[in-house]
């Protein structure tokens, strides 16, 4: 009898990218999620952080079944939060 593996599921990370103004190197979440729906709290997390960090303000929706977030800055900058599953990750 021959067992049969089963791949593991996705694990999801939450990460924040500048998409207008200055450039400054991706943010990554606090964790690792198990689904896209457990996720939606780091994503809330992180808007929240860099809303704090930046003097900005930030705000989160749903978009294809995960929830995004964006952040506007004072200082001109637009962060874009979004759920990636660790298989949509570009590859080193």
């Amino acid at each position: 009898m021959t067992d049969t593996l089963t791949p593991a599921p996705d694990a999801y990370v939450v990460v924040a990218e500048v998409i207008h103004g200055a450039r400054v190197a991706p943010r990554l979440g606090s964790g690792l999620y198990c689904s896209a729906e457990c996720a939606e709290h780091g994503v809330r997390e992180l808007v929240g952080d860099l809303s704090k960090e930046e003097d900005g303000s930030g705000f989160v929706l749903p978009y294809r079944g995960r929830a995004i977030g964006c952040v506007v800055t004072r200082g001109g900058r637009m962060w874009a939060v979004q759920i990636l599953a660790s298989s949509e990750l570009p590859a080193v």
